[in-house]
């Protein structure tokens, strides 16, 4: 890739024949295809545009998760452009990149300036998504973050997601109820939106594309989101019958708002693993 270019799209290579295609448009990953098949949910009917992320990848969700707060949902950042940071060698074992985004005062309309990196680590029919704050300015900075991971299922409906068990979340559908999961393996057969509080290290999803085990650090809560059937103007850009096809495990930092010191940086990683494909090798 020639680094001067103006590509509005960077795919990821690596020598066992993996892809990753990521947006600068809110450094959003849109597509990881590995074991013979996508792995992330992409709408058809959404594309990129100024004022809006795309329904569907690995949107980046800072300063701000949802509406909790005074920003547009889900913060400032996943509607920017951001700048690559460093290009990634063709077809390496491990192939990377890095995305870039400051935030200034005087563009964003927010008073604290900062600094965010995504790295992106391309592995061995694994995938791995690091976040980076960076407090720039001279006043403490708060703020709450999640990568908000789309995952393609065949139907999500037979999917069965295991690690809740025992976990508060908070129920969206139920006026941010606190409760308590008991199922020992969730299943989903309609809408959803909880966020569980101080989740495991990794969750595990079962479905018709196999196993994939969710890692994650510096998070400490994650989402587990799909909107059922949608029935209003929010979702024009979803095919209805794709709630199927999609459920979201998002690796989010909501519930104890991170607060970082003048200079201080924060990390929270997220890193999908595909432990039973053909040439699978588990990241250092």
């Amino acid at each position: 890739m020639d680094p001067n270019a103006d590509e509005a799209l960077v795919t990821l290579h690596n020598a066992g024949g993996d892809e990753a295609t990521i947006s600068l448009h809110g450094a959003q990953l849109l597509s990881w295809k590995a074991a013979g098949r996508e792995q992330i949910y992409w709408s058809p009917l959404s594309r990129p545009a100024a004022d809006r992320a795309v329904r569907g990848g690995v949107p980046v969700c800072f300063p701000q998760f949802g509406e909790r707060g005074p920003l547009p949902r889900h913060g400032l950042v996943r509607t920017r452009r951001w700048e690559m940071a460093s290009f990634p060698a063709p077809h390496a074992r491990i192939a990377e990149g890095r995305w870039q985004f400051d935030g200034l005062p005087a563009t964003l309309g927010w008073p604290h300036p900062f600094r965010l990196v995504l790295v992106v680590r391309l592995g061995p029919r694994w995938l791995e998504l690091a976040l980076e704050a960076h407090n720039t300015g001279p006043q403490p900075l708060d703020f709450t973050a999640a990568l908000h991971t789309y995952l393609a299922v065949d139907d999500v409906r037979q999917a069965s997601l295991t690690g809740l068990q025992g976990l508060a979340y908070e129920d969206a559908l139920d006026g941010n109820t606190l409760k308590t999961e008991k199922a020992p393996a969730l299943r989903v057969d309609g809408e959803i939106d909880r966020v569980y509080r101080g989740v495991p290290p990794a969750l595990e999803l079962r479905d018709g594309n196999g196993l994939r085990r969710l890692h994650q650090q510096g998070f400490a809560d994650a989402v587990v989101w799909n909107p059922g059937l949608p029935r209003d103007a929010r979702f024009a850009d979803m095919p209805p019958q794709d709630w199927t096809r999609m459920l979201c495990i998002e690796a989010a930092a909501i519930e104890n708002p991170v607060s970082l010191q003048p200079g201080a940086v924060w990390r929270g990683r997220q890193r999908i693993e595909l432990p039973d494909a053909d040439g699978f090798e588990p990241a250092s």
